[in-house]
């Protein structure tokens, strides 16, 4: 028998990945983990959304975990611990301000992969 690879979804909690998880759940594919990766700065619609859909993700046994970025050995002053204050500390504004829109998929995606990194290794 071949082993699959896990499936890790990736969860920003708005529309479009949510629907993805209904979608496979009502499918029955398999997810072995749903990953959302807190920058921080989200809207507080958004913090208000994540227990409730965690406790339907929890109802349908998928299993859940938030990842966050702590600093631990900062280069920067002050050290910054959110998408928020990244911006403040390097002075800059997020891709949305230029017509793009993917200003927290950097720092959410570079969250995910430590995330699994130290579940293989014990280390970050």
């Amino acid at each position: 028998m071949v082993e699959r690879a896990p499936v890790i979804a990736a969860w920003g909690a708005g529309v479009d990945s949510t629907a993805m998880i209904v979608e496979l759940v009502e499918r029955g594919e398999p997810i072995d983990m749903v990953l959302f990766a807190d920058t921080g700065s989200e809207k507080t619609d958004t913090y208000a959304f994540i227990p409730v859909f965690r406790r339907w993700m929890d109802r349908h046994d998928v299993a859940s975990d938030i990842v966050r970025y702590e600093p631990r050995n900062f280069k920067h002053w002050p050290p910054y611990d959110s998408l928020g204050t990244n911006m403040l500390t390097n002075a800059t504004l997020p891709s949305k301000a230029f017509g793009r829109g993917s200003c927290s998929l950097g720092l959410g995606y570079a969250i995910v992969l430590l995330a699994c990194r130290y579940e293989r290794t014990g280390r970050a």
